[in-house]
């Protein structure tokens, strides 16, 4: 009989609920908090800001944000500081906490994506499934990674990059999946987020990201620093875009890089792929 390798991360996570309308008893899980066997507490906003803004349109959705977000911050600080989870106070009204519920896992990462899937709707987990990619974000997607790979292979280092660096496909999870760039303990994907886009290239940025999490986590590979390179327009490259699109773009790229963050991901902003590739070749060579 093969020995079966189970998870041994015990945690218990509460669902941080937002009533809608106050006195309505509406509820939308927002947040989860989850408190490992050890102590250690951490809490994620489950919730995107283009959500909440297609929820309550862009100006209440807007209002919010703010509250969730500042919600969230302040639980973080309180559990930061020592706060028991039964002392922590909640800055506004309308927000508590429902019944806590049990769970193992292999780390904080997969018990969010559990309490996720078991609790919040309009949140997005990655726990029993990959997410497939739009197409019209795939040829993007995959139009940013070539550029930043011809651009790498015509330069020198001292020692060359290859072909077959490029575009690695790595079984986990007994699915084949395709890594952009892998050497010697860092793991490349590649993504871009464009203004009026950013629905699409959102959810296949949170595939990329999700994939880098699992590759480190599952150990296949040895990998000490795990990045996506991030095609997106310069600042000064936006104004052509409306006031909707760029508090959209502005969101969406928060929210990402605030999921990367959680999942020891690096989120690394480029206006072009000679940027990316001179950041590559520096990360390579130190």
């Amino acid at each position: 009989m093969l020995p079966v390798d189970l998870p041994t991360f015990s945690a218990t996570w509460w669902p941080l609920q937002m009533e809608t309308i106050p006195g309505s008893g509406e509820l939308i899980t927002v947040a989860v908090l989850a408190q490992a066997a050890s102590g250690q507490a951490k809490v994620r906003q489950t919730i995107a800001p283009a959500i909440l803004s297609t929820l309550f349109g862009q100006a209440s959705g807007k209002g919010m944000q703010m509250m969730v977000g500042t919600t969230v911050l302040s639980i973080q600080k309180q559990l930061d500081d020592g706060a028991q989870f039964k002392d922590l106070e909640l800055p506004f009204g309308g927000f508590a906490f429902a019944h806590g519920r049990d769970g193992v896992a292999r780390d904080f990462s997969e018990i969010f994506d559990i309490a996720i899937r078991l609790s919040a709707a309009f949140g997005v987990s990655a726990f029993g499934t990959r997410q497939e990619v739009p197409d019209a974000s795939k040829r993007a997607f995959e139009d940013w990674a070539d550029k930043v790979r011809m651009d790498l292979l015509a330069r020198e280092l001292p020692r060359p990059i290859i072909p077959d660096e490029f575009n690695v496909r790595i079984k986990l999870a007994r699915k084949h999946v395709k890594f952009g760039f892998l050497r010697s303990g860092y793991a490349v994907n590649f993504g871009v987020l464009r203004p009026g886009q950013t629905s699409g290239d959102s959810r296949s940025l949170k595939v990329k990201v999700f994939d880098l999490e699992a590759l480190r986590r599952d150990q296949i590979l040895p990998i000490d620093n795990a990045e996506v390179m991030l095609g997106c327009p310069p600042e000064a490259a936006l104004t052509a875009f409306s006031n909707r699109e760029l508090e959209t773009f502005h969101a969406s790229l928060a929210f990402i890089d605030d999921e990367a963050k959680a999942r020891k991901v690096r989120l690394v902003r480029c206006s072009s792929p000679g940027e990316a590739a001179q950041h590559i070749r520096e990360r390579l060579a130190a």
